[in-house]
């Protein structure tokens, strides 16, 4: 019955940190018996059963209930699983958008090792613009969790074909993280290669392209401040 997997994944962060507090006396429980339900049901035919477990997972996530070892054993293959070109539509873009949440959870070097690649495949998904839009809308978060040199080398290419996407929802969405992708990159960068690409955005074909690129105008041209003499610098908080 669906509605009980469904509750059963609103006790489940409950029941980890029970078994954190007490993990002298029970100190494999969470890993061996709970987490892989709880991967398990992102793949659940049932979308309220997919929803909780979603939340779930990034709960733990979150409250660092879920080891380091368990992330990169566990989570990340599932995840990199659903998002395989043959799975199914609504679980691929849902897997999408977890990893994309749960990278500043778990940090630079899983992300970059485990998630950057998948992350970079799924921004080419020709077939399901859906994939491509929740790939444009955490775009940003991606970049400043890898840092320079990878946004630079990996995702800058991406997003130049997601800001140019025929969708215009997906270039919308590039709009509107186009300042955080600019503080991960260097200033050279953001003179020659991104301030090009925003007025491609301004002018866009679309008024709500342009209306959302009009709304980070005045948070991309901060990033070009220069704290050391103007006293000014971005501070996201």
């Amino acid at each position: 019955e669906p509605t009980v997997r469904a509750e059963l994944m609103e006790q489940v962060p409950h029941i980890a940190m029970f078994c954190q507090e007490n993990r002298p006396s029970i100190p494999y429980a969470f890993s061996k018996y709970l987490l892989p339900i709880v991967v398990r049901y992102l793949a659940d035919q049932n979308n309220q059963v997919r929803k909780t477990s979603q939340a779930a997972l990034l709960v733990l996530l979150e409250q660092e209930l879920i080891e380091r070892y368990d992330v990169e054993t566990k989570v990340c293959p599932v995840l990199i699983n659903l998002t395989a070109p043959d799975s199914n539509d609504d679980v691929k873009t849902e897997a999408v958008a977890i990893m994309c949440k749960m990278a500043s959870m778990v940090g630079k070097d899983i992300t970059e090792r485990l998630v950057l690649p998948r992350f970079c495949e799924m921004c080419c998904d020709c077939r399901m613009f859906h994939v491509r839009k929740v790939c444009a809308a955490n775009f940003g978060d991606i970049c400043s969790v890898v840092g320079q040199q990878a946004t630079e080398e990996m995702l800058l290419p991406r997003f130049f074909q997601l800001c140019s996407d025929n969708v215009w929802g997906v270039r919308k969405a590039c709009a509107e993280c186009f300042m955080a992708v600019s503080c991960a990159t260097s200033q050279e960068v953001r003179r020659t290669k991104l301030s090009a690409l925003f007025i491609n955005l301004i002018s866009d074909p679309s008024r709500w392209v342009r209306q959302a690129a009009f709304q980070s105008l005045g948070p991309f041209i901060s990033t070009f401040a220069n704290p050391s003499s103007s006293g000014q610098y971005f501070k996201e908080e």
